[in-house]
C-alpha cells in the first residue's frame, strides 16, 4: 500500500477520511465557510451555474503512477443539486486542493467548516505514448458517437 501524504496547510483542515473500511473514496472537508451561489437563467437563454471554490486547507502528495479524482458527494448531488466540476490532482501538484462546486439549484447553498463536499479517490495511470498513426484497428462500434451503443 502506497501512502497518500497529506499536509495541513491551516488549523481548521481536516484530513480525508474513509467512512467505512469498504469506502472507495476518502471524504475531504471544508476549511472555510462559503456560500455557493444559485444558478440562474440569463436574458440570452443560457444558465448561469452558480459556483465556489471551497478551501481545504490541506496540500496532497500522490504517490507517483497515480493519479487523486475528487468526486461529487451522492448525498449532496441527490439532496441539494451539488456537483463537483474541475476534478483531477496530479501526484506532482503540492498546492492547497480545493474543491469547486457548482450549485445546480435555484438557492444558495452555505457550506460550513467541516462540512464533507466531496470525496477524493486515488487511481494508478496507465503508461501510455503517443504514436502517430495512419490506421486503427476496427471496432464494433467505429466511429458511432454520442447515443450510438443505445437501442435500436
Amino acid at each position: 500500500m502506497k501512502p497518500l501524504k497529506v499536509k495541513r496547510l491551516i488549523d481548521a483542515a481536516r484530513l480525508p477520511t474513509k467512512m467505512t473500511s469498504d469506502s472507495a473514496g476518502f471524504d475531504i472537508y471544508a476549511a472555510a465557510e462559503t456560500i455557493i451561489p444559485a444558478s440562474s437563467l440569463a436574458d440570452d437563454g443560457k444558465v448561469d451555474v452558480g459556483r465556489a471554490l471551497i478551501q481545504t486547507g490541506l496540500a496532497v502528495e500522490i504517490p507517483q503512477g497515480m493519479v487523486g479524482r475528487i468526486g461529487s458527494r451522492s448525498g449532496l448531488s441527490v439532496k441539494n443539486n451539488l456537483e463537483v466540476g474541475a476534478g483531477w490532482i496530479d501526484a506532482d501538484y503540492r498546492g492547497e486542493v480545493c474543491i469547486e462546486l457548482k450549485n445546480f439549484s435555484s438557492k444558495p447553498f452555505k457550506v460550513a467548516v467541516g462540512d464533507r463536499v466531496a470525496q477524493l479517490v486515488v487511481l494508478p495511470l496507465a503508461e501510455v505514448e503517443v504514436v502517430e498513426t495512419v490506421d486503427l484497428e476496427s471496432s464494433v462500434r467505429g466511429e458511432g458517437g454520442f447515443g450510438s451503443t443505445g437501442k435500436r
